[in-house]
């Protein structure tokens, strides 16, 4: 089954193919005729906001001198109509909008959900706001405010026309208008970096809650809830703070252009008053004056409106661009054969964030397929950072990985994935059914079936977590929370994650700490699976601080500072050991 964006005709990228440019940048190309064709709709509904100003002079200039009852049916029938097609051309834009903002979803979405899932290069929180910033310039692009921009250079028509009617009448108007449009510029300068650092606080007080939140039971544990939520309160006070500020600073600014409107438009009604008492225009012109300027000026008070939006959307778009103009995920351009688990890595290094300390250094190995090794070594040792990199979770700072003779990086990430079973420290669930965290979302692109509920069993019968898992609430139905507990207990949770490390046959396994959860009949089965695994010729890499799997390990890996200290053969590493502890004796 095609996925949602593939049935709506979307670019999305297969495997790890993603777009060569800035994916921002094209989709917003994309889109550009429906906004051309929006910005042609404005200026002819523009154009018809003048039948009203026109019908009000002929029934002045026209009907009521002559008292021609039939010009005023006439008149009205013309009026009727212009209406008509004003409201029609107007839903005609804003539904142009409305496609320009559902196309910008489906050319731009994919490419930054790939970039954001696909790259552990960039820094996390920033992913994390890639998409809101998204969203944010999306709402924008399709709602009212690009409306306030395409009807801002019709204003001189307005100002023109006023003209027409009197000289005047027009430098009024056009006094009026650069009257409100410094107003305009004067909003935007004293609320843009306000805005911009509240906009920033309110991410940062975001980020802390949710933080907050997913170790609440810590927080409960060690005593710290008085101050954690004292800290939160302080933050949120500064935060309001800040957004009645700038809420006051942009009403004071909104309240004076209002104010300024209605009385120039009153000044307008006036002094048309006063160039009809000279008979220097007609009756009919002195309320036309009016609703000409308030016209006007009306595209300016709605930039005034829009200040605040436009600012937030030009701060997204600034940081979306800069966020899709980075490289993105690497691309694999020829498919490799299904992988036989072959591992070689040379000179790999990992560097802790900020380019401090080594994690890793120097690590080189290979491992042959079929082969069960062991990673053992103290806390902090560098074993979880070594599988990560091995699984293509983490980028290396130097050195490479290979697996059958290609290098990570010109693999297809995607095709890879599907032969591998990465089960980390963590287990990482996702808050859906168990079935959909074991078969991988397989469903999403696959389709549901018999065919695909026996894998899953499968794969949890292989894990030993089958009557594990029938005996939570709902079975393989049972939801899984987004809490860090998932809803289940420790054990529970690691089941589901060594069964979807397990999903699919995998031929090549990397796990992080399987056993740290299972007693001694769970560690034996574990063991009995790793042994299976080994028989049909997948490699299996474990890290483990117990000694309950060494009798089925053939190699064992000693690091500690982030280097290799042994690397043998298990019977050779481990009898150093075993004669330390009997001469001990």
């Amino acid at each position: 089954m095609a996925s949602a964006f593939a049935l709506q005709g979307a670019p999305i990228a297969t495997g790890d193919r993603p777009a060569t440019r800035n994916v921002l940048a094209d989709a917003v190309r994309a889109c550009r005729r429906h906004f051309v064709a929006a910005a042609i709709f404005s200026g002819l509904v523009n154009i018809l906001y003048l039948a009203p100003s026109i019908f009000m002079l002929q029934v002045y200039d026209r009907v009521v001198p002559t008292r021609g009852g039939a010009t005023l049916v006439l008149l009205m029938l013309i009026l009727a109509v212009s209406l008509i097609v004003f409201a029609a051309l107007d839903a005609v834009r804003m539904r142009l909008l409305l496609r320009a903002s559902m196309r910008l979803e489906r050319r731009a979405a994919p490419g930054i959900l790939l970039r954001i899932l696909g790259d552990d290069r960039a820094d996390p929180a920033r992913r994390a706001q890639a998409l809101r910033d998204f969203d944010t310039l999306r709402g924008t692009l399709g709602g009212p405010t690009v409306v306030a921009l395409f009807d801002a250079p019709w204003a001189p028509i307005y100002v023109l026309v006023a003209f027409l009617l009197h000289p005047w009448i027009g430098v009024l108007t056009l006094v009026s208008a650069i009257l409100l449009g410094v107003l305009a510029v004067a909003s935007d300068r004293a609320t843009e970096q306000p805005l911009r650092d509240t906009n920033a606080r309110a991410v940062l007080a975001n980020r802390e809650g949710d933080y907050s939140i997913g170790a609440a039971s810590v927080v409960r544990a060690m005593g710290m809830r008085d101050a954690i939520v004292t800290r939160h309160l302080l933050e949120r006070s500064d935060l309001v703070r800040r957004q009645a500020a700038l809420a006051g600073t942009t009403g004071m600014y909104l309240a004076i252009t209002k104010f300024l409107r209605l009385l120039l438009q009153s000044a307008a009604l006036a002094l048309a008053a006063w160039l009809a008492i000279r008979q220097d225009i007609s009756a009919g012109a002195i309320f036309a004056s009016s609703l000409i300027l308030g016209r006007a000026l009306q595209p300016v008070e709605q930039m005034v409106a829009a200040m605040k939006p436009l600012a937030t959307a030009r701060s997204a778009w600034r940081s979306l661009d800069a966020f899709c103009a980075q490289p993105a995920p690497g691309t694999a351009t020829v498919a490799l054969p299904t992988p036989r688990g072959r591992i070689d890595v040379r000179g790999l290094g990992v560097l802790a964030p900020g380019g401090g300390r080594e994690i890793l250094s120097d690590i080189s190995f290979s491992v042959e397929p079929g082969t069960i090794v062991g990673v053992v070594g103290p806390s902090g040792a560098g074993k979880s950072t070594l599988l990560r990199v091995l699984a293509g979770a983490a980028t290396p700072d130097g050195g490479e990985v290979r697996v059958d003779g290609a290098s990570l990086s010109d693999w297809n990430r995607e095709q890879l994935g599907r032969h591998v079973g990465y089960m980390p420290q963590s287990p990482t669930l996702f808050p859906t059914t168990v079935h959909a965290n074991i078969s991988r979302f397989a469903a999403v692109l696959d389709g549901e079936g018999e065919a695909l509920d026996a894998r899953v069993v499968a794969a949890a019968s292989a894990a030993g977590a089958h009557e594990l898992i029938l005996s939570l609430p709902q079975g393989y139905a049972t939801m899984l929370s987004a809490s860090d507990g998932h809803g289940v207990s420790a054990g529970q949770a690691q089941a589901v994650a060594l069964s979807r490390a397990l999903f699919g046959d995998p031929v090549l396994l990397l796990l992080d700490e399987p056993n740290a959860h299972l007693d001694t009949e769970g560690e034996a089965r574990l063991a009995a699976t790793l042994r299976a695994l080994s028989a049909r010729g997948a490699t299996v890499i474990v890290s483990t601080h117990r000694t309950g799997l060494l009798p089925v390990l053939d190699k064992v890996m000693v690091l500690q500072d982030g280097r290799i200290q042994i690397y043998g053969d298990r019977a050779e590493v481990l009898r150093p050991a075993s004669a330390t502890m009997r001469g001990a004796a």
